[in-house]
């Protein structure tokens, strides 16, 4: 509510003035009488006259003069909606892992989050508040609004994920939402980051409220299962890596499991700011592992780790070659990797109904006129044939490139400058992609080349593997990629995936219908219709269901950065300052005047004053 003509507010001096004329209108002279007789009539009131006794008429003309002063001062009233507001605030909540680390009165988070509801409760009633998170990155929670309700529903409804964060980008993010503002904006950071480690130019406006002082903690950094593809799980390891990140010697156990079995407990000791590895074998079958420590620390996120140990598929393969070396090795392999089986068929005698038994095909020094329906490896490609055409042969070449990011070439380290005795110089389908290079005095050319084809995946190579021996003892290289294009070719199929915490997993191919996942906590969400992907800010399993058929994804929380959540300095919390607010002008727009409302109730009271004389002069 306001004036638009305050100055008229002068007015109220004519107050004074009523009351002197109805003073002077009871004022009588002295008056020498013989009796008094006859004023024994006359009202109390009026030969009190000196005495101030407003009257009914008096009253009705001091109301009647105060509507006509406020219609003249013009009120008014806003809703304040629509105004503009005096400042804004820009609040970021660290959400990061680090943020559970308990403290002496509760979590790290918790803290953090009670001086945010403290510091929104403080603000004017026009300011405007921004809330950002920040892991596993920026989000805008709650945009500018002055409904402070929604905001401190917002915070409550927050919890700490088990990812990192990089409260850099965040800062930029806020900054950008300051840059965009036109009224002056402040920043609010609640983080266990000190202010002194915050990115500038963030750094330099911000205030920041640091929580958090403990620095024990010892976490699980790593857990990898070393299982070959076509490796039995009774051969499979378990690699786990404990750190100490205090600055005191750590105590605790480490128990590995499978499927809620103890395979390995170990107790250990680790001095302050080391590691120790753990190696674990004996795995009896397949299944879920589960590595956990017992020690009495500050965070419980990476206490648990969790891998996959796969159950043993055969590969069915069948060898289209004629009588060759080649031949003889793929056989000795097959004895000493249970999980293959082969099956040798000559050229001349293969029909496209044998390669439906196979899981595999592979086919030496031919290439079939009709291509069958399953995953297939050619070698050496035989000049005529019309699904590698060849330009050409080559001779004492070298390989010069490969692609690293094949799965194939994953691990194979270095492959330069490897010499081969002769290759095809074939012209890559272009639904292929080559993996390993050569070159003549003319052209560059592909040494191997894989891609899907159909629905199946092929690959090819395209140099002399059976003069090359693909057992020889100068062949590892050769023999590491062969072994991993079969398993390219040959997919397990899995149906569990262990990934970390924050990164975006790709669901694979999945059937038509809705897809609900799991989390960890029990919750069952069902993800958007063409979502394919998942993101999981907390550790633990994800147990993902859609039409009848269901997959498993584990999820772990390897973050050495957030793990360590002791900090250099605490630096003294600022607390928060009163904003300086200047003089607001309510645009004419906003503004709902009822003065004419006043000019109204004036008459009205004017013709009842009126009304009121009338009757007492009669």
């Amino acid at each position: 509510m306001g004036f638009a003509e305050p100055l008229a507010l002068l007015f109220a001096g004519l107050y004074g003035i009523l009351v002197v004329f109805y003073l002077w209108e009871r004022w009588r002279r002295r008056v020498a009488v013989p009796s008094l007789l006859l004023w024994e009539v006359v009202p109390e009131d009026t030969l009190r006259a000196r005495r101030f006794r407003p009257d009914l008429l008096f009253l009705l003309q001091l109301l009647l003069l105060a509507c006509l002063i406020a219609g003249l001062a013009r009120p008014y009233f806003s809703d304040g909606a629509s105004l503009p507001p005096r400042g804004r605030h820009v609040f970021v909540l660290d959400t990061s892992a680090s943020m559970q680390a308990r403290e002496a009165r509760g979590t790290r988070f918790d803290e953090a989050r009670g001086q945010a509801l403290d510091l929104l409760k403080s603000l004017q009633a026009d300011e405007e508040v921004m809330l950002i998170t920040t892991a596993p990155s920026p989000e805008v929670l709650v945009n500018f609004t002055r409904e402070r309700d929604a905001v401190a529903q917002a915070l409550e409804r927050l919890a700490p994920t088990d990812t990192g964060s990089d409260l850099s980008v965040a800062l930029a993010f806020a900054d950008s939402a300051m840059q965009r503002s036109d009224v002056p904006t402040e920043l609010e950071v609640f983080s266990d980051i000190p202010r002194s480690q915050l990115p500038e130019p963030g750094r330099d406006h911000a205030k920041v409220f640091q929580v958090g002082e403990t620095d024990v903690n010892i976490g699980i950094e790593a857990l990898q299962i070393f299982q070959g593809r076509f490796q039995d799980y009774r051969r499979a390891r378990a690699y786990v890596l404990v750190e100490n990140f205090g600055h005191r010697e750590g105590h605790g156990f480490l128990t590995v499991r499978l499927e809620n079995q103890v395979v390995n407990r170990s107790g250990f000791t680790l001095p302050p700011r080391e590691s120790k590895e753990f190696v674990v074998h004996g795995f009896r079958g397949p299944g879920r592992v589960v590595a956990q420590i017992e020690a009495t620390d500050a965070l419980d996120a990476d206490n648990v780790a969790f891998g996959w140990i796969r159950p043993v598929r055969p590969v069915r393969l069948l060898l289209v070659s004629a009588a060759s070396p080649l031949v003889d090795d793929l056989r000795q392999l097959v004895t000493a990797t249970p999980a293959l089986q082969l099956s040798v068929v000559d050229p001349r005698t293969f029909s496209a109904d044998q390669s439906r038994q196979a899981d595999l095909v592979i086919f030496n020094r031919f290439v079939p006129d009709v291509q069958p329906a399953t995953n297939t490896l050619y070698l050496y490609p035989p000049r005529e044939n019309t699904l590698f055409p060849v330009a050409g042969d080559a001779e004492n070449i070298e390989v010069l490139d490969w692609d690293t990011h094949h799965p194939a070439l994953q691990s194979l380290r270095p492959l330069a400058a490897l010499p081969l005795q002769r290759a095809r110089i074939v012209t890559p389908p272009a639904w292929s992609q080559v993996l390993l290079w050569s070159r003549t005095s003319a052209q560059e050319f592909p040494l191997a080349l894989a891609g899907e084809d159909n629905g199946h995946r092929v690959a090819c190579i395209t140099f002399d593997l059976e003069s090359e021996g693909l057992l020889g003892s100068d062949n590892l290289n050769f023999f590491l990629f062969f072994m991993n294009l079969l398993g390219w070719l040959a997919p397990s199929g899995e149906e569990t995936a262990v990934v970390r915490t924050g990164e975006v997993t790709p669901l694979g191919p999945l059937a038509d219908g809705p897809v609900r996942v799991q989390y960890p906590h029990g919750e069952v969400v069902t993800l958007p219709a063409g979502q394919a992907t998942l993101q999981p800010l907390y550790a633990g399993e994800y147990r993902v269901s859609v039409d009848g058929t269901s997959r498993l994804l584990l999820a772990n929380f390897f973050d050495p950065v957030e793990s360590d959540i002791g900090r250099s300095s605490k630096e003294p919390t600022m607390p928060p300052q009163p904003a300086t607010h200047g003089v607001q002008t309510i645009p004419a727009s906003d503004r709902h005047e009822y003065g004419s409302w006043l000019y109204d109730a004036a008459a009205a009271l004017l013709l009842f004053e009126w009304a009121v004389a009338r009757r007492r002069s009669v």
